[in-house]
């Protein structure tokens, strides 16, 4: 059972350098989450988010140990960080993948 946690960001105020930060400092930081999976970064066409990304792990005991590690503390700063200096947000959730249509 593949379990995601799922990012919802809002608009940032600078989508320009928001846009420059994500890929080049906060993406990397995903990439070396340990135990990860798979990452999906989408960008929205429309609705009430700016982007989303998907981070994929096994099962809960991989996104448990990712989310204790020094990568995961660091990628979290990062997210607190375009937060604010974007004046934006980040939803997350965790979700269970059950069925693929």
């Amino acid at each position: 059972m593949t379990i995601k946690i799922v990012t919802l960001w809002g608009t940032p105020n600078d989508a320009d350098a928001f846009e420059k930060e994500y890929a080049e400092i906060h993406l990397p930081l995903v990439a070396s989450l340990p135990g990860l999976k798979g990452a999906v970064a989408s960008k929205a066409l429309n609705g009430p988010y700016y982007r989303m990304a998907e981070l994929l792990f096994e099962d809960a005991d991989s996104l448990g140990g990712a989310f204790g590690s020094e990568q995961a503390q660091k990628l979290l700063a990062d997210s607190a960080r375009l937060q604010e200096a974007y004046a934006t947000t980040c939803d997350v959730l965790t979700v269970e993948e059950l069925e693929h249509l």
